[in-house]
């Protein structure tokens, strides 16, 4: 973990993360044919990724990118908008096969030392994770503790995003984002992005499970869309902003079906920019 003022470059004027997601790789190519992912361009993702930035790329706090399709597009090409912070995402693709064998390492050649010479503002490790699955869970945490240390040493924040899997029902969901939090905090990150922690129907609920979160964690945590409607996104974004959440990182809920517009700019902009524009307000109450 490192100071707190590292992590300023990544903030609104509000204090809040509003951080734009365009880090995908194998989940973008499922966006683009989800019945022939493999077939789809590497240039045509690149494309999309440098579209999205052209049309929204000022209005983040910061946008999450990726080393295969846009680090290298945006960061080192100068495409990145002046006083937009960024986040260099380092784990390697190929984890969605068997979340309880196939434990995650990071994208060949990158390490938090290269994010940051390539002019990251932070790194960011995504772990398909549950707190109660033995050795599997120990190598996570093995990973975990170890791109921390590595972020500490080279001054970068390190954002860690374990994604629940396997959930039984409303209560396991709670349970393991709350408990996979507690577990995680203590292995050096400085900011935990984290699905919403509950899906029940009663609104007090939300409340107390986003509560339970906060207070059990001295850290900073956002929240992601996971697979939400963007107007469910919305609601749970204001909710758990209410509720001790430092703000929020998305990608799919903006953008995602602007992907095959006709006019992708244009979409964009009709669509995609009030998206963005209503997070926002929901991470302060307006």
């Amino acid at each position: 973990m490192i100071i707190a003022d590292a992590l300023a470059p990544l903030l609104n004027e509000h204090g809040r993360f509003t951080i734009l997601a365009l880090d995908h790789r194998d989940s973008l190519r499922i966006e683009f044919k989800p019945d022939d992912p493999a077939s789809v361009p590497i240039e045509a993702m690149v494309q999309f990724k440098l579209d999205v930035i052209d049309v929204l790329g000022n209005r983040p706090s910061a946008i999450m990118l990726d080393p295969e399709l846009s680090i290298d597009q945006v960061l080192r090409a100068g495409r990145m908008p002046a006083g937009v912070g960024s986040l260099c995402a380092l784990e390697a693709q190929g984890y969605l096969a068997d979340p309880d064998i196939a434990v995650h390492h990071l994208l060949d050649g990158w390490s938090p030392q290269r994010a940051k010479d390539v002019g990251a503002s932070a790194a960011k490790l995504l772990v398909l994770y549950r707190p109660d699955r033995g050795a599997v869970t120990a190598a996570q945490d093995d990973l975990i503790r170890s791109v921390a240390e590595d972020c500490a040493a080279a001054r970068l924040p390190l954002f860690v995003e374990p994604v629940p899997y396997d959930l039984a029902d409303v209560d396991d969901r709670e349970r393991t984002v709350v408990e996979s939090a507690v577990r995680i905090a203590a292995l050096g990150p400085d900011v935990i992005k984290m699905p919403f922690p509950s899906t029940a129907d009663r609104p007090d609920r939300w409340e107390a499970a986003c509560r339970r979160v906060n207070n059990a964690i001295d850290l900073p945590w956002a929240v992601l869309s996971w697979g939400a409607s963007f107007e469910l996104f919305v609601r749970q974004t204001e909710v758990a902003c209410a509720n001790g959440c430092a703000g929020f990182m998305a990608g799919r809920a903006i953008w995602a079906d602007s992907i095959h517009a006709e006019n992708r700019a244009e979409r964009l902009a009709h669509v995609a920019v009030p998206r963005f524009e209503a997070l926002v307000a929901a991470t302060s109450g307006r």
